[in-house]
């Protein structure tokens, strides 16, 4: 793998919340991802029970991850938000799968979920490809500030799953 393939990642810090808002502020990132001001990044950065990541390659940021988990001993994490800037395409799956290794890394980790627009294709695309399965919809689950609402399908993947398809891969690569 070359130094423009590896991709990394690494926890965000305050330095971080400019690149994440300029990726927010893409065209079309605030419908499909959200868009936080500055005060509210440095307060969910910094919040028990959430987590930022930075995805590196070459040396610079190329995407963010949000996860949230409950300090309720279920052993289950969000994937809140995931989004690569437009300019680097091509690293989504990769970075799922480095946020996947990160979830379940800690073996209290059991399952991580998400929910996606229905109309986000290539992220269901990715999510489906990484291993995640769409369990259902969540009918109205979306608020947007104007008031419209939008169905969200829930996706998940479970650590027996992450391990079964990560042995596969290094059989594979055998």
């Amino acid at each position: 793998m070359t130094d423009q393939e590896h991709l990394a990642i690494r926890r965000a810090r305050a330095e971080d919340i400019d690149f994440i808002m300029s990726v927010e502020r893409q065209p079309g990132y605030e419908e499909r991802v959200g868009a936080f001001d500055a005060k509210a990044h440095a307060r969910k950065l910094e919040a028990a029970g959430c987590s930022y990541f930075i995805a590196v390659q070459a040396g610079k940021p190329v995407g963010f991850a949000v996860l949230r988990q409950n300090d309720d001993s279920m052993g289950v994490v969000n994937l809140n938000r995931i989004a690569v800037h437009p300019e680097e395409r091509g690293v989504g799956t990769r970075f799922v799968r480095c946020i996947a290794n990160e979830v379940f890394a800690s073996l209290d980790n059991d399952r991580l979920w998400l929910d996606v627009l229905p109309s986000n294709l290539n992220a269901r695309h990715i999510y489906t490809k990484v291993g995640f399965v769409e369990e259902g919809l969540m009918r109205s689950a979306l608020r947007y500030p104007d008031g419209r609402r939008q169905d969200l399908i829930l996706m998940s993947l479970l650590r027996s799953d992450w391990e079964s398809a990560s042995r596969k891969t290094q059989g594979d690569a055998i």
